[in-house]
């Protein structure tokens, strides 16, 4: 049996569901901004929350806090240490904290270098943790 023409002329022309279909190809890609908006501002926070752990534990060098003549190893202790304790944007046993010496136009100075592996919470952004790095160079000399 066939419609008659006149009423498939009618659905043919009908714009009740547009606005429907329209949202639903507007709306993922949306989102998709939004949520990744969201998460690299996450990573530029925990990032600055790095630098700030690691500009504390900077201070303690120049303020003498730290011995300008400690071996690396006690330097590491102490730097890590300040670091963790002020590091509150994630887990602070995730830092990986190294500590060198290194002489430049005939200055010392202690370089300070962490690594913390930063994780999106939105699936799909990225497979596995992005590496978030930091350095400082101390003068000590």
């Amino acid at each position: 049996m066939r419609a008659p023409p006149a009423i498939l002329r009618r659905l043919f022309r009908s714009q009740s569901g547009a606005t429907a279909v329209e949202f639903a190809l507007v709306c993922l890609p949306l989102l998709l901004l939004v949520f990744g908006i969201i998460e690299f501002g996450r990573a530029f926070y925990v990032r600055n929350e790095l630098s700030h752990a690691v500009d504390v534990a900077a201070r303690r060098v120049l303020i003498g806090q730290i011995a300008r003549d400690a071996t690396d190893s006690e330097a590491l202790t102490k730097l890590a240490g300040a670091v963790r304790e002020s590091f509150h944007s994630g887990d602070p046993t995730l830092l990986t904290i190294a500590v060198t010496k290194e002489t430049v136009d005939g200055i010392a100075f202690r370089v300070l270098s962490i690594r913390y592996p930063f994780t999106f919470v939105v699936p799909g952004l990225a497979q596995s943790p992005v590496s978030l790095n930091l350095s400082r160079r101390i003068p000590i000399g």
